[in-house]
């Protein structure tokens, strides 16, 4: 992204320079799930794994692959990428979603993301909702029994700072009321935070925020 146009780079033992802002990032870990965080709509980063470990490898092996390196294989890969056509390749679309890419969506997602998504979705996945609509809609129907853990979850004080998150995974972000100093919207006799749909446009959003306190 820029500006900057130009990254400064402080390599080892090398005097501090300047390049071109137009590189890719390549990162690498021996930890799967719990060496980054990828969020499920993620449209940056294409993930890559093997599952191969040292062990699967000869000695051998890697004394070979370098010798063919070192005899003009360099140059065979560096010909092979000059003359490799991506034509169809279209640098602006989102990578491809790759199993490993999904291991590391699902490893850090906690339960409560998927009981929220799915009562949303049991409510008909409202444009506009508050923590209000969702406890009383849980309280009221009968799958509380198998969602009491997450009423008391979205009702606990702790967990206030969690929830703007939490939502959030589930599609939906808060949306500041224009017209209240804090921003809040009063519904039922008491400000509160609204949820919408994250996909809708800013006007939208406004609207079915202000209808959802018109109709509460």
């Amino acid at each position: 992204a820029a500006p900057p146009d130009i990254l400064r780079v402080d390599e080892k033992n090398i005097r501090e320079h300047s390049i071109f802002n137009v590189c890719g990032i390549i990162i690498t870990t021996n930890h799967k799930t719990n060496g980054i965080y990828l969020p499920a709509d993620d449209r940056r980063h294409y993930v890559a794994w093997s599952d191969l470990t040292k062990e699967d490898f000869t000695t051998e092996y890697w004394d070979n692959l370098w010798r063919w390196y070192e005899s003009g294989g360099i140059s065979h890969v560096a010909a092979y990428l000059r003359n490799l056509d991506i034509t169809n390749f279209n640098p602006k679309s989102p990578p491809q979603k790759t199993e490993a890419f999904y291991s590391i969506v699902n490893a850090n997602a906690t339960p409560e993301d998927a009981e929220l998504a799915d009562v949303l979705e049991q409510m008909g996945g409202p444009d506009a909702v508050t923590i209000q609509t969702i406890t009383d809609n849980l309280s009221s129907t009968a799958i509380f029994g198998d969602r009491e853990d997450l009423y008391s979850w979205l009702t606990s004080r702790k967990n206030r700072r969690a929830i703007p998150h939490r939502m959030e995974q589930c599609g939906y972000i808060p949306i500041r009321n224009p017209s209240a100093q804090k921003g809040l919207w009063i519904i039922k006799d008491k400000r509160q935070v609204v949820y919408v749909r994250r996909e809708l446009s800013k006007n939208e959003q406004i609207k079915v925020a202000a209808d959802l306190a018109k109709t509460e």
